[in-house]
């Protein structure tokens, strides 16, 4: 895979340069970027030389380039975009290749709508969906680019998101908006259909643009089944070549690679896109006892059982890689994008812990090979004008085997521990393969060139099969399937009044779910003979409706009010129902998560005047539940399980608020906090209605309620040489303490809980020849917090990490 990529790149480095030489001898070559003062990218300036017609438009970057037959001559360079003064210089243009760059200054008289939505350049490609009423933020993923984070470490920053690990790089995590479930897209498609080395915790954030984050009510053209909201991940898509690379190592001998490729022949536009990602650590971090918390890491000590005061952490290594190529034709008269694509991935993890801090799984391990071929097809004024329809169909396969070849359990010393007088296990080796349909239709039809009225339907239909196959015992008698299809369709109306002051999104969706699975009940004597017992195949499907709306009033130009309120649904995934094979069992009495959701709040986002900008977004929340899936520890002969179930009823409400500052292109602030509560709101035992149950009224355990986190970015442009950027960010998160089981049963004294923590990392980071190079250094946990999650399972310590990055376009 390695040799691919590096093939792959040294074609396209010869094709940039075949581009570029060939442009050069055609005349004089004019490049640069258009930024706002505060550094951001206005892709939608047009840059051109006046008295001429060369013009030419600013890409997603604030990158232009034009060529020109006027070297050697004095031309005046006028620059234009809505909500800017226009800006104009007057420059000798030298022969070949020449660069300048422009910063353009907000005007107040035009920048109205585009104010509101923020000051990103990421943020005006949704301001269609921000001017709707839907509670949306965007991260700029550009912006963190030479971090060497994953998507995880940047979202966990976000307001209302709550993210937890038990461990390291690849761990397994609970992902959760405004404490609800939430669902996971990548460019619109369920993040479920790309296999386990697709995940939050897998992906660089050289390879994103932006994400967008829903809380409460769900855009229908997502196709989605969540509760508490999604988020929608933005890959690179670029017209023109472009490349970025970027290695980080640091801290547990980790490591970790990515590339992003594109190029499009300007003139039969066969557009190819490249992606990949190399992740690798072996997540030895130092563990720690702490008997106030009851962690208590138990290891042999003159020949018995003891606590161990500390160790570090092994049998833990984790190795993913993506590698994910798309050929096709863009911006043609019969699409404006149509890509075959292929997505290859692997992954190999050794799993030492359980679901508890002291079962330890040491001789267990899994390994994953998964392949998708994908098919996509994007046109505007599809066979009538402002018809606008997205088609997306993909096949997976992933195999995934789990073995386990310890014979006993062993303890923190490092030594296997004797389970009385029990003989060894046996090994064990589980095969697993999986096969995934999705096929999705998106159509958006606008009444009016204004886009004042728009419908849009969307159909998303997804099936996922499992067989399970005992490598060892029993293979001609295992492999029964088990299976999940899904569908759901989406009917949304959005509307403009009053000028555009009023924004609604009526929408209705149709969901079905089918779950069946076989359980081989057969018994046989020694002589394989059938004693009793049958194959017996279970099944169930559920059909249920919803509807949503989602307004926003506009009262000032920079400010305003959004309300929403939608019955939707969550729908149990694959794992849910069937379990991983590795530390979470199944539970095939899952059923699906209803909820009633209320969301309303208040926002104010102006650019104060040239160098201050000012963002405040402050939402209230409610939400009533009925059959909650939470998480729960299940014993299973001594070693501790994950399983999710259902808790029939449960209110939840809460405030989040956040705060933006932004100093010209020298300073920014983000502060934020959240407080959602859970409170069990079933009250009877049963339906007799005779015995209120002791949990009703009181909060869920062993879920944060509490949580927070602030940035402080100080930046200096040109300070060693033009075109070069400092950046020096500090990075603060705060979460509360939590019981991990009922507090009002037994001594408040004697609960497990999860202690409150406060996190600090920094980051410094240079780029220069217009952000082509870059290198940072970061410190992660500066004062190696005892950071602790699921079930009390810590999380690492102090780590650095030194990452360069070289984007070339």
């Amino acid at each position: 895979m390695k040799s691919l990529y590096f093939a792959l790149a040294i074609f396209l480095f010869h094709l940039f340069g075949t581009t570029a030489h060939a442009q050069v001898r055609n005349g004089g070559e004019l490049s640069g970027y258009i930024k706002d003062t505060f550094g951001n990218a206005i892709s939608s300036a047009t840059v051109r030389i006046a008295g001429t017609n060369v013009v030419t438009s600013a890409d997603y970057d604030g990158f232009y380039k034009l060529q020109h037959n006027v070297a050697g001559h004095e031309a005046d360079i006028v620059i234009t975009a809505i909500g800017f003064l226009t800006e104009r210089k007057t420059t000798v243009v030298k022969d070949g290749k020449h660069t300048i760059d422009f910063i353009l200054r907000g005007d107040r008289k035009q920048i109205d709508e585009v104010a509101v939505t923020g000051q990103t350049d990421n943020e005006r490609h949704v301001r269609e969906i921000a001017r709707s009423g839907f509670n949306v933020s965007v991260i700029d993923l550009n912006k963190f680019s030479n971090e060497a984070a994953n998507l995880t470490q940047v979202l966990k920053r976000a307001t209302g998101v709550t993210i937890r690990e038990d461990g390291g790089l690849g761990s397994n995590f609970v992902f959760r908006i405004n404490g609800l479930d939430a669902k996971i897209f990548i460019d619109g498609v369920p993040m479920d259909n790309f296999g386990t080395s697709m995940t939050l915790n897998n992906i660089p954030v050289n390879l994103v643009d932006r994400v967008e984050i829903y809380k409460g009510v769900v855009p229908a053209f997502l196709g989605s089944d969540a509760l508490g909201g999604a988020v929608n991940i933005i890959t690179k898509r670029r017209a023109r070549p472009f490349l970025d690379l970027s290695y980080s190592t640091g801290s547990f001998n980790t490591h970790q690679a990515a590339l992003v490729g594109t190029f499009t022949n300007p003139k039969n536009k066969l557009s190819v896109r490249l992606n990949g990602f190399y992740n690798h650590s072996d997540n030895d971090y130092t563990m720690y006892s702490e008997e106030k918390y009851n962690v208590i890491l138990r290891g042999e000590r003159n020949n018995k059982l003891d606590t161990i005061d500390q160790v570090k952490r092994f049998y833990d290594a984790y190795t993913s890689a993506m590698g994910q190529l798309e050929v096709g034709f863009r911006d043609k008269s019969w699409a404006d994008q149509f890509y075959v694509g292929l997505t290859y991935s692997q992954n190999h993890k050794q799993n030492q812990l359980g679901a508890t801090i002291n079962t330890l799984n040491v001789g267990q391990w899994s390994e994953s090979s998964y392949w998708m071929p994908t098919l996509s097809y994007k046109k505007s004024d599809f066979v009538v004008k402002r018809l606008y329809v997205d088609l997306f169909s993909s096949y997976s396969m992933d195999t995934r085997n789990v073995r386990d070849t310890a014979a006993y359990n062993y303890s923190w010393s490092g030594n296997w521990v004797p389970i009385g007088n029990e003989p060894p296990r046996d090994p064990s080796h589980t095969k697993y393969e999986l096969s995934n349909y999705l096929a999705r239709i998106n159509l958006n039809y606008d009444f009016d060139e204004e886009r004042k009225q728009s419908i849009n339907l969307n159909y998303n239909y997804n099936s996922s099969s499992q067989r399970e196959f005992d490598m060892i015992n029993g293979y001609d008698r295992s492999g029964l399937p088990s299976s999940l299809g899904r569908h759901i369709l989406g009917l949304s109306w959005q509307n403009q009044w009053l000028d555009k002051r009023l924004s609604n999104v009526l929408a209705l969706k149709y969901y079905r779910l089918d779950a069946a699975k076989d359980i081989d009940e057969r018994e046989y004597n020694g002589n394989n003979e059938l004693v009793e017992g049958e194959l017996i195949h279970y099944e169930k499907a559920w059909n249920f409706y919803s509807m949503s709306l989602a307004s926003r009033y506009r009262i000032t130009r920079d400010g305003g009010w959004k309300l929403s309120y939608e019955r939707a649904y969550n729908l149990p995934v694959m794992t849910q129902f069937f379990g991983d094979g590795l530390n979470t069992i199944s539970n095939f009495d899952l059923k699906p998560e209803r909820s009633d959701n209320i969301n309303t709040g208040f926002y104010y986002n102006s650019f104060l005047n040239e160098e201050n900008f000012l963002n405040v977004d402050v939402t209230g929340f409610y939400r009533l539940a009925a059959d909650y899936i939470n998480t729960r520890v299940v014993d299973i002969n001594g070693d501790g399980y994950s399983q999710f179930y259902n808790i029939p009823g449960v209110k939840l409400y809460g405030l989040a608020a956040e705060l933006k500052y932004g100093y010209k292109d020298l300073i920014a602030v983000t502060l934020n906090g959240s407080y959602d509560k859970a409170i069990d709101n079933k009250k009877y035992t049963d339906d007799s209605n005779q015995e209120v149950s002791l949990s009703y009224g009181y909060q869920i355990p062993n879920r944060p309620w509490v949580y927070g986190s602030m940035d402080l970015s100080l930046i200096q442009n040109d300070w060693f040489q033009k075109g070069s950027r400092v950046q020096l960010s500090y990075l603060t998160q705060y979460n509360h303490w939590f019981y991990l089981s009922e507090s009002h049963l037994g001594s408040l004294s004697s609960k497990d809980h999860i202690p409150s923590q406060t996190i600090h990392s920094a980051i410094l980071s240079y780029s220069w020849s217009n952000n082509r190079y870059n290198i940072s250094a970061e410190a992660r946990n500066l004062t190696d917090e005892r950071a602790y999650d699921n079930f009390r399972l810590q999380k690492p310590g102090r780590a650095y990490y030194l990452k360069f990055r070289v984007s070339l376009m």
